[in-house]
């Protein structure tokens, strides 16, 4: 397959929404820019920026599946793995080669209990009960959380896939020379 690179950008994301009969809105939502950018992005009305590139580049070689569930910790991990891109272009085999080298790293079995007993400790019990704390913080904390979150998102999804001003994360304005 052929490197993504500004220059080509349009024509291999056209490609792959209509391989998987896919939308811009749909591919928008997955990567995390507005409609609106991925619609200049894919008129060519702007070029994309580095990370556009990368994440692009990751959800081609991933599929939109697998793009999707990878968390934001993990999409930054790769993005800094790749680096800065010179002149603008993304070898897919590069990113198969380190999508392939990450993995995740986990703790033993006896440190995962440690750590519940610690947490447990913390409370007056052992492990048992540090299960019950570990499990109850990010509870808390997504309900008390995903009200504000909820309207946050509501008020500015409805603002920023209208706007119509270039996105810097996402898209570079393409420069245009006037006659003389």
């Amino acid at each position: 397959m052929q490197n993504l690179t500004r220059e080509n950008y349009s024509e291999i994301l056209h490609d792959f929404i209509n391989k998987y009969n896919l939308n811009k809105t749909k591919i928008s939502k997955v990567i995390g820019c507005s409609s609106a950018t991925m619609e200049r992005l894919l008129n060519n009305n702007s070029l994309p920026s580095d990370e556009m590139l990368k994440q692009t580049g990751l959800l081609i070689t991933l599929g939109i599946e697998k793009y999707r569930k990878l968390t934001n910790a993990e999409k930054e991990k790769i993005s800094e793995i790749l680096g800065t891109l010179s002149g603008g272009g993304l070898g897919f085999a590069t990113l198969t080669a380190i999508v392939g080298e990450l993995g995740v790293v986990g703790l033993s079995g006896a440190g995962i209990m440690s750590g519940l007993a610690v947490l447990g400790s913390a409370v007056g019990a052992g492990a048992a009960v540090g299960i019950a704390v570990a499990a109850a913080v990010p509870i808390v904390a997504g309900a008390a959380g995903y009200g504000i979150v909820k309207a946050i998102k509501a008020i500015t999804s409805k603002y920023k896939n209208k706007s119509t001003f270039i996105d810097n994360k996402w898209e570079i304005a393409k420069i245009v020379s006037i006659p003389q």
